[in-house]
């Protein structure tokens, strides 16, 4: 786990991880020679839902748009630069569950960096560093999951840390269920 602490970070820097952020790469989908149409979509298919990786938030107001929009709760990694426990909960639980698709209809899944360097818009627009939005939800250790609303408001019980891995997934769907229960009424 790692504590968040305020840490004087030159600006070029920041600036630098604020436009990294930014962008956002595509995967194109190859197809085998001589497949036909049929297996070339299907194949694109599997590789597209593959390719799929957490979001990360830039923008709060984004976030509350596509939240309404959907009508689904969000499921929100609070992460942190070079966080192992982050990583660890990002690629063996949170992109697989995304890429099994299995909650596509009922849950977003994205993630938001909470170091002071890493700057996105809040909820006015203004921009801020995510250490802000860590206070905000008075988060001090990464990584923290919360399920809240479109509004942001928490649905569910937080988690926090990576404890208990060989149960961590029924942790993680019974904290969705009762995200999903709270979301409903």
């Amino acid at each position: 786990m790692r504590f968040i602490g305020k840490q004087s970070i030159q600006f070029a820097l920041s600036l630098l991880f604020f436009v990294s952020a930014s962008l956002s790469t595509t995967s194109l989908a190859a197809t085998s020679p001589g497949a036909t149409s049929d297996s070339a979509a299907s194949d694109s298919a599997v590789t597209d839902r593959m390719a799929l990786k957490l979001e990360t938030v830039i923008d709060l107001r984004v976030l509350q748009k596509q939240a309404g929009s959907s009508n689904l709760p969000v499921l929100l990694l609070l992460t942190a630069e070079e966080c192992d426990y982050c990583e660890a909960i990002r690629s063996h639980y949170l992109e697989p569950m995304i890429r099994s698709g299995k909650y596509d209809s009922s849950l977003l899944f994205r993630q938001l960096y909470i170091d002071e360097f890493h700057y996105l818009r809040n909820h006015r627009g203004e921009l801020v560093g995510g250490d802000q939005i860590a206070l905000k939800y008075d988060v001090e250790v990464t990584p923290t999951i919360l399920f809240i609303d479109a509004s942001g408001k928490e649905l569910a019980d937080r988690i926090v840390g990576l404890s208990g891995a060989d149960y961590f997934d029924r942790t993680l769907d019974t904290h969705i269920s009762q995200a999903q229960s709270n979301f409903q009424k």
